[in-house]
C-alpha cells in the first residue's frame, strides 16, 4: 500500500510535478492523422493541461494552449489558416509553436511596436 505522499508523487502529472516532468520526456500518441481529414481542430486534455491540436492548411500540425493570450478565448473555436490558428475573438494568429504571427488591430494601429513578437502560448 502506498503512502499518501507516494500516491501524490505518482499520480500528479501537471506541469511542474515530478511525474509530469518525467512523462513529458516521452513521445505519446494523442490522435490519428485520419481524424483530421474532416475536422482540423481538436480540443484535448493531456497531462493536466487543456490544449488544442490542429492541422493548418499547409498540412502542419500544431499543439498549443487552448486559450488565447489576449482574452483567454477558446482556440478550439479558432479558424485554421495557411500557416496557423487564428483566434475567433480578436483575430490573433498563432503558429504551431505558439508564437503570435499577427494581431490585426495592433499591426494597423502601431506596427512599429511589434507587440506580437512578445506574445507566446505554450
Amino acid at each position: 500500500m502506498l503512502s499518501n505522499q507516494d500516491n501524490e508523487l505518482l499520480t500528479r502529472v501537471g506541469p511542474g510535478t515530478a511525474m509530469g516532468e518525467l512523462l513529458r520526456r516521452y513521445w505519446m500518441p494523442i490522435a490519428a492523422v485520419t481524424e483530421f481529414e474532416k475536422e482540423t481542430v481538436r480540443p484535448l486534455r493531456l497531462l493536466g493541461e487543456d490544449l488544442v491540436l490542429y492541422k493548418d492548411q499547409a498540412g502542419t500540425f500544431g499543439l498549443v494552449d487552448r486559450h488565447c493570450a489576449h482574452r483567454r478565448a477558446d482556440l478550439s473555436y479558432g479558424f485554421v489558416e495557411e500557416c496557423g490558428l487564428r483566434c475567433n475573438y480578436h483575430g490573433w494568429l498563432y503558429d504551431e509553436k505558439g508564437r503570435c504571427l499577427e494581431q490585426p488591430y495592433e499591426d494597423t494601429a502601431a506596427p512599429q511596436a511589434r507587440f506580437k513578437d512578445k506574445i507566446h502560448i505554450n
